[in-house]
């Protein structure tokens, strides 16, 4: 009986190190309170969050800081409260009150008070990184007492209520950054000199801190175990750089990363109903458009701009490239947002139609052009694989005689090229830094619409006269307005798709709930 024992026990002992050597054991079966995530962070470029502006820094920031209110999914156009418990607001929406929680402390230990509050909007505003134009309408923050503060703006703002949910209003702890050369006044740009502590550190209250930020390479963060919102599950969330899909696709698949959250479409639907893997589809923030520059030819032509909007098969963007995640968009906005109904994007849709664009190059007097088309290479927005549409853009308007000469740049190198207006026609995105139209609105007041060389008069008076009314129907009816200016014939806009975002994760992980705007909510995760 004895050596048959034994002999079990060597054989049980043999089949788990083989199954272990051979990941037939995932590795997320080994571990309980620790949450490795497979990410493309290669644009943030600090993690302070005065300064940063960059997609994969609001992922960072959001479980790390606490802001003065939040969205939540799946209600993210709802502000809910954070660390203010309460708030009120000037019948102009000019000055806005808050009243904050007890029972909020920083990762120091530090209460959260109201100078906290003066503290990081003013640094937000003062420190001139790339969101600071956010906090631009900020006249004053004042301190009515050590739980009670006061914003007033220099115009009314009927957004500022959403705004303040962006990743450059997170608030941090003032005297733990003072001390490390923190400054909230004027120059600031070129007096504060915080930021290199912030790579090891955190100064927030959010359910997570940051234990480290290696550039490039991984993130650590640690539970915050005296967050004043529900405990969460993990106690460590390891987000570690990987920059092609594929690898990250595998590491699910293996379970050396419970998530991967930038596979391309094929990647993720080839991980459907595999065991031990789940894929969740949800409504990103991402909508995407063709650019037309108007300061050169052949899209100085209205009639020409007008051509390629009927030459696109959208449609076959969406089927095809997309594998249907994702819908058509008729403007620069998300349907089903206040101004922009489902109804209204769908009436606005431009049909797919060959001969009427090429009726329009005839028109135009230009029967054949060529200008170069720029994009971030090998990048997906969404379920939308961008060298892919590139590809079927220049078919399609192959068809009515524009060579779209193909040139993909690096995603950062397309980007400040872009912003500098540089790109003859581009595939454009929006992604928000917050959840109201008015951040929608860059499309006519200059933030965009100069790096095509076009304006719009009209179009700004909308946005404007929308931002500065308090009543939610009359700003309705302006944005919808707006929705339909950028949908006319002669803008430099050709409106895409706004793709569905696919996730793969580990079938043992319950409760995720996606956000457009910082992609999960890490402290609502938890393994089953």
């Amino acid at each position: 009986m004895n050596v048959r024992w034994i002999r079990s026990a060597v054989v049980i002992a043999a089949a788990v190190f083989v199954a272990t050597s051979l990941n037939i054991l995932p590795a997320s079966a080994q571990r309980t309170d620790v949450l490795i995530i497979a990410k493309d962070i290669s644009d943030i470029r600090t993690p302070d969050p005065s300064k940063s502006y960059d997609i994969s820094g609001v992922f960072l920031q959001f479980p790390v800081y606490s802001r003065l209110v939040r969205q939540r999914a799946p209600n993210f156009w709802k502000v809910e409260p954070d660390l203010a418990e309460s708030w009120s607001a000037t019948p102009d929406a000019r000055a806005y009150t808050f009243k904050l929680r007890s029972d909020a402390v920083f990762h120091t230990g530090n209460p959260v008070t109201a100078e906290d509050v003066r503290f990081s909007l003013l640094r937000a505003k003062n420190i001139k990184g790339y969101g600071s134009f956010l906090a631009d309408s900020i006249k004053s923050v004042e301190v009515l007492d050590p739980r009670t503060v006061r914003i007033e703006l220099n115009d009314p703002d009927a957004s500022f209520l959403a705004a303040l949910t962006a990743g450059v209003f997170s608030i941090i702890d003032s005297k733990t950054v003072k001390a490390q050369g923190g400054v909230e006044t004027v120059g600031a740009d070129t007096n504060d000199k915080a930021e290199q502590w912030f790579n090891t550190s955190s100064a927030g209250s959010g359910p997570y801190r940051l234990i480290r930020y290696t550039r490039e390479t991984e993130i650590v963060l640690e539970r915050f175990d005296r967050y004043f919102g529900p405990k969460p599950f993990f106690r460590q969330i390891v987000i570690r750089h990987v920059k092609d899909p594929s690898t990250q696709a595998l590491m699910v698949q293996r379970g050396d990363a419970d998530l991967a959250l930038d596979l391309s479409v094929d990647q993720a639907e080839s991980l459907m109903g595999k065991p031990g893997i789940q894929v969740f589809e949800d409504p990103s923030g991402w909508t995407v458009y063709l650019g037309l520059n108007t300061a050169v030819s052949p899209w100085n032509n209205p009639k020409v701009r007008q051509a390629v909007k009927h030459a696109i098969d959208y449609d076959a963007i969406v089927k095809q490239l997309m594998g249907g995640h994702g819908r058509r968009i008729s403007s620069i906005m998300m349907p089903g947002m206040l101004g922009f109904t489902e109804v209204q994007n769908k009436a606005l849709l431009y049909s797919y139609d060959p001969a009427k664009a090429a009726a329009l190059m005839g028109e135009a007097g230009v029967p054949r052009a060529s200008i170069s088309l720029t994009w971030a290479a090998g990048g997906n927005y969404g379920a939308l694989p961008l060298d892919r549409l590139a590809q079927k853009l220049r078919t399609d308007l192959e068809k009515i005689g524009i060579d779209l000469r193909l040139e993909p740049l690096q995603q950062s190198i397309f980007l400040t090229q872009y912003r500098q207006g540089k790109p003859e026609t581009a595939i454009g995105f929006w992604f928000p830094d917050f959840m109201d139209p008015d951040n929608w609105s860059y499309f006519v007041t200059g933030f965009i619409n100069r790096r095509l060389r076009w304006e719009s008069p009209e179009g700004q008076r909308l946005v404007e006269e929308a931002r500065m009314t308090a009543d939610p129907r009359t700003r309705a009816a302006l944005y919808a307005q707006y929705n339909a200016l950028l949908a006319t014939p002669d803008t430099p806009y050709v409106f895409l798709v706004q793709p569905t975002n696919l996730t793969a994760g580990r079938a043992d992980l319950a409760n995720f709930k996606y956000h457009p705007l910082f992609f999960l909510e890490f402290e609502l995760l938890r393994r089953k």
